[in-house]
């Protein structure tokens, strides 16, 4: 499986994460982990949903589409997660 994941891949994840580390951080206004913190959570919480979608055969790798709005998911859930879990 791990040759399913090629470049083209890696950089979609990249950039989905970076671009909604970012706008979540700014929707979360106080309540987030400044910029550097949602840029990472935003990073890893995409190449996570990303690659875990695409192991289990859910996202296939010729859609760029499809590897895109996994890595959302991915980004978006993380770091709500982790927001909530920092509010308790």
């Amino acid at each position: 499986m791990i040759e399913d994941v090629t470049l083209l891949t890696l950089i979609i994840y990249g950039v989905v994460g970076i671009v909604l580390g970012l706008v979540l951080g700014l929707l979360l206004k106080g309540r987030g982990f400044g910029w550097f913190g949602n840029l990472c959570l935003g990073l890893l919480g995409a190449f996570l949903g990303g690659l875990v979608l695409t192991f289990t055969s859910h996202v296939t790798d010729n859609n760029p589409l499809m590897n895109a709005a996994a890595a959302a998911a991915g980004s978006v859930l993380l770091i709500l997660i982790v927001a909530i879990l920092k509010r308790r």
